[in-house]
């Protein structure tokens, strides 16, 4: 029984952090994110004159673009252009 209890809390530790990457919280599109809101991107802000966080700065990032203010590498581009794909690979199954 203790030894059961132990694998299964051993199991739950070494996940965790899986987990709370796969949830977005962590990870490469967050990274992205947090770069664009740093550098004054809003949600929303693109109806008010070019400083929406998707539409003015991570689309473009995403896309190859470089965006004034942010700094993200080539890798952390690919890597969440990565998990977006697998993620909607993911949702047509």
């Amino acid at each position: 029984m203790k030894m059961t209890l132990g694998l299964l809390l051993l199991g739950i530790v070494l996940t965790a952090p899986v987990r709370a990457n796969e949830s977005g919280k962590e990870g490469p599109c967050r990274v992205i994110k947090q770069a664009c809101e740093a550098a004054g991107f809003k949600k929303g802000a693109h109806k008010e004159g070019g400083k929406g966080l998707w539409k003015d700065c991570i689309e473009p990032l995403t896309e190859g673009k470089t965006v004034a203010g942010v700094s993200v590498t080539p890798e952390q581009v690919s890597a969440c252009k990565a998990k977006r794909e697998a993620r909607k690979e993911q949702h047509k199954k």
